[in-house]
């Protein structure tokens, strides 16, 4: 066999089984996309627990003293612990006076109310019925306690009952008023709760011009 023989027979021999360094070469490669990809999935991974644990921190609240508008356009101080003496004492007179504007539109609202006035004259009616019973059983009494002995049977009845009839009207007044006059009353006040300052002040001056027409 000749030198050039030989060497195509290695040749051969070489293809047919492969070359070895490739194979590690693949090896090596599938292993360091694995790894790349492994330390992407794990950086990945740290990238959404940071970020969920960013959106889980709660938001800051406002600071104290920094004054906060509700949704009806009412201002009010998240704290005073800042606010010097004088600043709390403006603060409170402020308050009052946006409570008295509340109350003195619930009242004009009310007055306004033909269902209420009547209400109230119902109401007024139980009360004084109330009174009226009173006195008379008051009197009955001391006329009967002047008598003595020879106190009139008959008119200590009539106290007794007029007594007892006095605390049923007061009852019966306290009850229509429970029933009937605070539902209107207290819808009102909900319509007033939810004015801001400046409609309040818009309808008293409102009212106020009406007037003085």
């Amino acid at each position: 066999m000749s030198l050039k023989d030989t060497i195509r027979g290695a040749r051969e021999e070489a293809a047919a089984s492969g070359n070895p360094f490739d194979r590690g070469t693949g090896s090596k490669d599938s292993n360091k996309s694995g790894s790349g990809s492994s330390s992407s999935g794990q950086s990945s991974a740290q990238g959404f627990e940071r970020r969920s644990a960013a959106r889980s921190k709660p938001s800051r609240e406002a600071a104290a003293g920094v004054r906060v508008v509700s949704s009806n356009g009412k201002s009010k101080s998240k704290s005073t612990s800042n606010m010097t003496k004088a600043e709390r004492k403006e603060e409170r007179k402020r308050e009052r006076a946006i409570e008295d504007r509340r109350y003195n539109v619930t009242q004009m609202y009310l007055e306004q109310d033909p269902a209420y006035q009547k209400a109230r004259k119902v109401w007024w009616g139980f009360l004084i019925g109330g009174i009226v019973f009173m006195v008379l059983a008051m009197v009955l009494y001391w006329v009967i306690s002047g008598q003595g002995q020879g106190a009139n049977a008959n008119m200590a009845i009539v106290s007794m009952v007029s007594m007892a009839l006095a605390y049923g009207v007061v009852i019966a007044g306290l009850i229509y008023d429970w029933v009937k006059i605070r539902p209107m009353r207290k819808e009102v006040e909900k319509r007033t709760q939810s004015m801001s300052d400046k409609r309040l002040q818009t309808v008293l001056k409102r009212k106020a011009a009406e007037s003085s027409k």
